[in-house]
């Protein structure tokens, strides 16, 4: 199953939000967001404008989908009182979406990644 058929149309709202937020928001500096996500800024407004387009699994779009959300979620941005100017949906949502968009069934929630739960 792709990651596009595991969503819920919540969560694929929630990807859309999570990639205009990347794009537009103060997340990520212009200097380092190419080293963070593997994309441009550019490339990221592409895959938000052509979504909900499913990208296919294994492709660079899938890819730009997991980057996103995975910085949103871990990258120590320090705008968190920003957040719900550009995200409505929770940390925790976006974190659950990741999940689900990787096929994991639990979250994560060690940022040391020490395998815990």
């Amino acid at each position: 199953m792709n990651p596009i058929e595991r969503m819920t149309d919540h969560e694929l709202q929630i990807i859309q939000e999570c990639l205009d937020a990347a794009v537009s928001g103060p997340f990520f500096p212009d200097w380092e967001f190419h080293s963070l996500m593997g994309f441009t800024r550019d490339e990221i407004a592409a895959v938000a404008a052509s979504w909900p387009t499913p990208p296919l699994a294994g492709t660079e779009d899938d890819d730009a989908v997991n980057n996103v959300l995975n910085n949103l979620v871990g990258y120590p941005h320090g705008v968190d009182s920003r957040w719900h100017e550009y995200l409505p949906a929770t940390r925790d949502q976006v974190a659950q979406a990741l999940a689900r968009w990787r096929g994991e069934d639990v979250v994560d929630q060690d940022p040391g990644g020490n395998g815990e739960h």
